[in-house]
């Protein structure tokens, strides 16, 4: 276990447009946050989410659906930072979907990724476009087609069983484990896959539950497979990271046991 002290969770953006932030696999990302200032919308509840616990957890767009930027807000708070960074000579490296909850929820998410990679072309051609996902919306094609619009779609799978994501992911009523699965396998190997593992309260570093983890890794057939635990403080106090040495057991594991390229970030 890390010695070092995690930190306290971290407040909720405010405003679309946040960054830029160093990150740890994305470089200079400017974060895109189409969910509302005032309170978390997600359609999980995860113990470790660096925001805290999820304070409107639905998949249901219509419960939400009036505190949500529009897409014209989120195209001109754009549009007006990459003018900015364009003048000033400090182009991000990355566009990134993520923030106050699930970005993909939002009605108008597919309209908004098509200006995303519009406004990009014209201000930052050589920035990538990313988002930090957490899967529960990737069974839907519409989703997925638009997902592929992005150089990086990452998209979360933690766990191998449906126990274990329920303890962990805590999801909203209507959110099924295998509809996830399915959906990132249709991705066609398209996917970028993001695990975080953590020991504590709950565990999905027993090679019990990477043994299951594994094998839906190799069902899901991803581009690249993202391994990390908690850098910042999470929502539930009682869970713990992982040393650095069993992520890369987890990731040679991943290499070997499906081919995909696995890296640490940690």
């Amino acid at each position: 276990m890390r010695t070092e002290t995690i930190r306290e969770t971290i407040p909720l953006q405010q405003g679309v447009i946040y960054g830029p932030v160093q990150s740890r696999r994305l470089g200079l990302s400017l974060g895109l946050n189409i969910c509302p200032d005032e309170i978390k919308v997600c359609s999980l509840n995860c113990r470790y989410c660096q925001y805290s616990w999820t304070g409107m957890l639905s998949a249901r767009p219509e419960m939400f659906a009036r505190f949500l930027p529009s897409r014209e807000e989120v195209r001109l708070a754009l549009e007006a930072q990459l003018q900015e960074l364009k003048q000033a000579g400090t182009p991000p490296d990355t566009l990134t979907f993520s923030g106050n909850g699930e970005a993909t929820i939002h009605p108008e998410f597919p309209f908004i990724v098509e200006d995303v990679v519009k406004l990009r072309d014209r201000y930052a051609p050589d920035c990538r476009t990313a988002i930090l996902s957490n899967s529960t919306t990737v069974h839907r094609e519409e989703i997925r087609n638009i997902l592929r619009l992005l150089d990086d779609p990452i998209l979360k799978l933690d766990v191998g069983c449906e126990e274990t994501f329920i303890k962990l992911n805590g999801p909203a009523r209507g959110v099924r484990f295998r509809d996830i699965v399915e959906g990132l396998t249709l991705m066609n190997g398209d996917a970028v896959l993001q695990a975080l593992f953590v020991t504590g309260r709950v565990d999905n570093t027993t090679e019990e539950e990477v043994d299951a983890w594994l094998a839906l890794v190799k069902e899901i057939n991803p581009r690249q497979v993202q391994i990390y635990t908690l850098d910042r403080g999470p929502a539930d106090r009682d869970l713990r990271p992982v040393l650095k040495t069993v992520l890369e057991t987890i990731a040679r594991r991943v290499r070997r046991a499906t081919g995909s390229e696995a890296h640490v970030f940690a």
